[in-house]
């Protein structure tokens, strides 16, 4: 990945906070491997966490719920088929 992507890596993570809206997190991310744009992404989300003061633990806890929740639908979808 180009450093100079994330160089910008604070002013992208203000502009998600002040536009309330995920969208921007993939910002220059095209054309990357997606473990890189993954983990670039990642991380901003977690400078969001600590400046907005949200629990990055807690946030990961109640995704790791949601994921295991829509694979067991998706599962139960895939069987009923």
């Amino acid at each position: 990945m180009n450093p100079r992507l994330r160089e910008r890596w604070s002013r992208q993570v203000d502009q998600v906070i002040r536009s309330r809206h995920y969208t921007w997190l993939g910002e220059g991310l095209g054309g990357e491997s997606l473990p890189e744009a993954l983990s670039c992404m990642l991380t901003d989300i977690m400078h969001i966490c600590k400046r907005q003061d949200i629990s990055f633990a807690e946030l990961l806890e109640s995704c790791q719920e949601r994921f295991k929740q829509e694979e067991a639908r998706e599962l139960e979808l895939e069987e009923a088929r």
